[in-house]
């Protein structure tokens, strides 16, 4: 009886652990985004702003430890010129509006060793009472290579995001003019998912059949220019206003794109089916 109850204590202690390591709606734990918005496409150049934005209006500035973009690690700026130039605005202008003192922001295109070794130093740091979510806005190879590499006992406590085809493929799938391989989302899947990692592959954030998603009409960002938070102080003005600013950097046929931001209203709100309403909820209820 004694051997039956300790078994069960085990199996409830083991459960409730992994419960508790892996939350969305968040509620616990740190936060690492990668990105890329350095070649291909100019979303994350509105994305990275409006997931800085995001994440600031729930004051979880001392959460986000992490951000490395241009993760588009095989160059820059052939397809989509000033591509490295327009990250590094909307990343690091984007540290300084929202007050990410204390986050590392990694240009991972400059320096990639670099970036994988901080992703890999966040895993580590992983347990139940401080798990990890990995927000993943660019191709998989960074973030996989920072998983390969860390202590296998710590992904039971990290869950990583995505929600694009493309992010998940483009690794292995280069464009004529390019030459890569590395890291899949299928890949992470197959080779960490027995470890404990949760893959949580959530609806496009461009859109679908019944829902928006961040890729939408520029009128449904209007709100951004006539929020009433806007007349709280100086301070919310200028971050509103440089917001909508690097939305007006991508622009395709009517819409501003930055679909990438919705994988963070999935991990604040557990809502896949998102819209730009969303965001305006989550930044006109700030904490702060």
């Amino acid at each position: 009886m004694k051997k039956l109850g300790f078994i069960l204590i085990c199996i409830t202690l083991i459960f409730s652990s992994s419960l508790f390591a892996q939350t969305v709606p968040y509620s616990i734990g740190r936060i690492v985004v990668s990105s890329d918005g350095n070649e291909h496409d100019h979303d994350d150049w509105a994305a990275t702003p409006f997931t800085l934005a995001l994440l600031a209006a729930k004051g979880l500035q001392d959460k986000l430890t992490v951000y490395t973009f241009s993760d588009h690690i095989w160059g820059s700026d052939y397809q989509k010129k000033k591509g490295k130039t327009e990250m590094l605005i909307s990343a690091l202008e984007g540290q300084k509006i929202y007050n990410f003192k204390k986050s590392n922001f990694l240009e991972a295109v400059a320096d990639s060793t670099k970036a994988i070794n901080a992703i890999v130093k966040e895993i580590n740091k992983s347990k139940a009472s401080n798990p990890l979510t990995i927000v993943a806005a660019g191709p998989m190879h960074v973030v996989g290579s920072a998983i390969s590499q860390s202590k296998k006992a710590k992904l039971k406590y990290v869950r990583i995001i995505s929600h694009s085809n493309w992010n998940d493929r483009h690794s292995d799938k280069p464009y004529d003019w390019e030459e890569h391989s590395g890291w899949t989302w299928n890949e992470i899947k197959a080779s960490f998912e027995s470890f404990g990692l949760i893959c949580d592959r959530i609806s496009d954030q461009n859109g679908g059949k019944d829902y928006e998603g961040m890729k939408a009409p520029k009128a449904m960002f209007d709100w951004i220019n006539t929020s009433p938070i806007r007349n709280t102080s100086e301070k919310a003005k200028k971050q509103l206003d440089w917001l909508y600013q690097r939305q007006l950097t991508c622009v395709k046929k009517g819409d501003f794109d930055p679909s990438d931001a919705g994988m963070i209203i999935y991990l604040l709100t557990g809502k896949q089916k998102t819209s730009p309403e969303d965001a305006r909820a989550i930044i006109e209820n700030s904490v702060h």
